[in-house]
């Protein structure tokens, strides 16, 4: 299985070295994962998106996103991107869980709707944009010129 280093998973869920440290020790889903050997998932900077955007657009505090946060990587990690990115999570704060919806959420407390396209989507970006772009190959056999066929009279 593809695992990326802490600079590459920060790097594509366009977090800074330091905000990725502070991370790691306040996301139960990330403790553990020291140095510099690839240690994260692919599903780990998904997840990492949608911490970042809760955190740096909406203003949640990356401690109250503590216990949720668990849920959140575990459907990040065991859930294929495909299938991620047709769906929504409703993210629980209060309660500190994160549901993968399959209908509309019968709610009686606040929660947060998270779509998931724009993050799947902004990873695929990121890791397109982490491979060169392949230049067309040469041919390995010289190009041949084929005659066509005499045409037919009143054709």
């Amino acid at each position: 299985m593809l695992k990326l280093t802490p600079q590459q998973v920060a790097q594509v869920a366009h977090l800074s070295d330091q905000t990725l440290r502070h991370w790691r020790q306040v996301l139960p889903p990330l403790a553990g994962l020291n140095g510099y050997t690839p240690c994260f998932a692919p599903g780990d900077a998904l997840a990492l998106l949608v911490v970042r955007h809760l955190v740096k657009v909406m203003g949640i505090s990356v401690g109250a996103l503590a216990t949720a946060s668990t849920g959140l990587f575990s459907l990040c990690r065991n859930t294929s991107w495909p299938l991620l990115a047709d769906r929504r999570l409703l993210v629980d704060v209060e309660r500190g869980e994160v549901s993968l919806l399959t209908r509309e959420p019968d709610l009686d407390a606040p929660a947060i709707l998270v779509p998931m396209r724009p993050f799947a989507e902004q990873l695929q970006a990121a890791w397109a944009s982490s491979f060169p772009a392949l230049e067309q190959l040469p041919l390995h056999f010289p190009a041949a010129v084929v005659p066509l066929p005499p045409r037919m009279a009143g054709a």
